[in-house]
Formats: structure tokens, C-alpha cells, sequence
């Protein structure tokens, strides 16, 4: 019994004298926000939603944009084996901008009651492609994305409903993320030095770049207002 306490201490000494973990990356995490008078509805679909330019909360939070460290290594952590999936519910593409590793799985599915054809007529014929989704389809149909420049995302439409868009950016690293329905982003795994932040919305035109300093162990905070006259707006 005496020897086992006192391995016990010599054990915690041990611990307690050793040093603990340096992080070796940090985190950067902030806010979107849009102020000023949102754009009406790119079309108004009667008895259920409509397509939004921009998705604008309450309290100004903007969401569906693309916040991407633009001088990013290319990812060593295994790309998720769970496809992405953009959803198709009351005639609109859901979610309006997602982004994927490149080489992970995209599943289009459907919830309304009538067909649709998803379109991308993307530059790169890996990712062009066209598909029809059921109705009421669990989604079994996917395909998978090479890398796309930060300005050039996979544009997505559907032939039979004009007024459907959706974006998909495709990076080869893993250090992005999109703004959830407050305008807010978490993006860690960062290494430590000076990073440009690029934010980019691309139903509406917004885009905006900004250098951030990283501390391995510490959180960067980078906040992001934008207002109508940076609008970009374009037909589709």
C-alpha cells in the first residue's frame, strides 16, 4: 500500500511540474451585419416564401455570407464523409450559399410537390452538371465539387423555376465558414501571423476584405458591416 501512494505522488508531481500544451493555431470568429433598406424579394412566390436577395435578421445579422482566410494552406484534415446537402423546400434553394471542401459529396433533394432541375453551368466540366430532382425526393442524387475561385462560386439554378438561385463555394482548405441566420461565424484552426479575411455574398453584390493578426491560444474578433450602397446587384 506504501508503495502504490507513493508512486501515486511521484506520479502527481510529475504531472504537476509539467508543462501544459502550447495551442498552435487560433480561432477568428465575428459578425455580418447589414444596415439600410433590404432589397425586396427577387420573386414572390404565392402561399409560401420567397426568394430573398439577401437574408437580413432583425437586429441586422446577415446570413448566407462566405467568410474564407483567402491565404489558406491547402487542408490536411480528412474532407468530411457526410455529403453536404442544399435542399430544395417551397421553391427555393435551402440553403441559398453553401460551402464544401472540394472532393466532398453534394445530395440535392426536394420537400415540394413538383419536380425540379438543378442546373450548374460552372466554367470547370467537372462542375457542370444538370439533375432532376422528384418530388418529394429524399435526395439521392450527388455529385462532387472541384475547388472554385473565391470570386467564381458554382452558380446554381433550377430550369423549370427561373426565380431559384443558389451559390456554392468549393475551397481546398478548411478554414471557412458561413454566417448563420445572426450574421455570426466561427472559423478555427487558424495558424498564428497576419491572414486576409475575405467575406463575400454573392446574391447581393457584397464583398469586402479585411487583415487580421492571429495568436496561437487566443480568439480574433472581425466584424463586418456592410449597407445598401455596397450593394452589387445583377440579373440572373
Amino acid at each position: 500500500m506504501a508503495v502504490i501512494l507513493a508512486l501515486a505522488l511521484a506520479w502527481l508531481a510529475q504531472a504537476a511540474g509539467s508543462p501544459a500544451p502550447q495551442a498552435t493555431s487560433g480561432t477568428i470568429e465575428g459578425r455580418i451585419v447589414f444596415e439600410g433598406t433590404v432589397p425586396p424579394p427577387a420573386f414572390e412566390i404565392t402561399g409560401s416564401t420567397s426568394q430573398q436577395v439577401i437574408y437580413v435578421g432583425r437586429d441586422g445579422g446577415l446570413q448566407y455570407a462566405v467568410v474564407a482566410v483567402t491565404d489558406a494552406a491547402a487542408g490536411t484534415r480528412q474532407r468530411p464523409a457526410t455529403p453536404a446537402v442544399l435542399d430544395q423546400r417551397e421553391f427555393v434553394f435551402e440553403p441559398q450559399v453553401l460551402a464544401v471542401r472540394a472532393g466532398q459529396a453534394v445530395r440535392f433533394t426536394s420537400q415540394d410537390p413538383a419536380d425540379h432541375m438543378v442546373r450548374s453551368a460552372d466554367r470547370n466540366p467537372i462542375n457542370a452538371f444538370n439533375v432532376t430532382t422528384p418530388s418529394g425526393a429524399a435526395g439521392t442524387d450527388t455529385h462532387v465539387f472541384a475547388a472554385t475561385p473565391l470570386d467564381r462560386p458554382v452558380e446554381l439554378s433550377c430550369d423549370i423555376h427561373p426565380w431559384m438561385a443558389a451559390w456554392l463555394y468549393v475551397f481546398d482548405h478548411e478554414q471557412f465558414a458561413v454566417t448563420d441566420a445572426t450574421g455570426v461565424f466561427r472559423i478555427a484552426g487558424v495558424p498564428p501571423g497576419s491572414h486576409r479575411i475575405a467575406v463575400r455574398q454573392p446574391s447581393g453584390g457584397l464583398q469586402r476584405d479585411v487583415t487580421v493578426a492571429v495568436k496561437a491560444g487566443e480568439t480574433t474578433r472581425v466584424d463586418v458591416r456592410f449597407t445598401a450602397a455596397d450593394l452589387q446587384l445583377r440579373r440572373r
